[in-house]
């Protein structure tokens, strides 16, 4: 297996901590079924930091006691030893800026890599779902009108129906009783919109939208995962 065993991922996690730990396995399956692992050692060295940070999604006036503790652990993380770092959270991309700055490793920004994997995948006009103050703040709107794609986002109604989904993940974790009602609402949100594909932009949502039923949605943690065991398996 030819793989880079000097590299060590880092994650800053726990918004939400049911994400994280998702986002865990699945690093851990796609080891197993796209790079052939099998025994302990042929798996990433990774650390997660699961940082019980206030609630700054939902109240931005937080953001500077959030700010204050994912520098920390960024800075531990460095310490540590990991090679490339990475958040397991989409709205944590307000203090992306912040962070990169203080970290000597390369900083990925989950982000970006969604906005790139929209464009490489042709699409010119895309929807949105993410947190109330994902989409206020226009994180992936900048950077999808850069690379020449429009956005469209929900309506008041749809936002809350996904903000009560994000909620409920967010305090239980994987479940299939949104799945249904997520599935329906993609499929809406495609069909009025004319869309060419939509964007699963807040971490808590993959946990409940069944996986591969539509090819035009981009998982938001399936494009960091493909990134970061790329970067493990084939960096020289």
């Amino acid at each position: 297996m030819n793989m880079n065993k000097k590299n060590i991922i880092g994650l800053i996690g726990g918004m939400g901590p049911y994400a994280s730990a998702y986002f865990y396995k699945l690093l851990i399956i796609k080891s197993t079924k796209e790079y052939g692992a099998k025994n302990n050692d042929d798996y990433p060295e990774i650390v997660i930091d699961s940082v019980p940070v206030p609630d700054f999604i939902s109240d931005t006036k937080q953001l500077p006691d959030a700010k204050r503790m994912l520098l920390s652990r960024v800075r531990a993380l460095n310490n540590f030893g990991c090679n490339i770092i990475a958040m397991t959270c989409n709205t944590g991309h307000l203090l992306y800026q912040d962070l990169v700055d203080s970290s000597h490793a390369p900083f990925i920004s989950l982000v970006e890599l969604v906005c790139r994997k929209a464009k490489t995948s042709g699409m010119k006009k895309v929807g949105l779902l993410a947190t109330e103050t994902t989409v206020k703040t226009q994180l992936y709107h900048k950077i999808l009108k850069r690379e020449g794609i429009e956005v469209i986002t929900p309506d008041k109604n749809l936002l809350k129906k996904q903000e009560n989904i994000i909620r409920y993940v967010i305090a239980n974790g994987e479940t299939k009783k949104f799945e249904a009602v997520l599935s329906d609402m993609v499929s809406g949100f495609i069909k009025d919109n004319d869309l060419d594909g939509v964007i699963l932009g807040c971490t808590e949502l993959p946990l409940v939208f069944p996986n591969g039923k539509f090819e035009c949605v981009i998982d938001s943690l399936d494009v960091l995962a493909d990134y970061l065991l790329k970067n493990f398996y084939y960096s020289k």
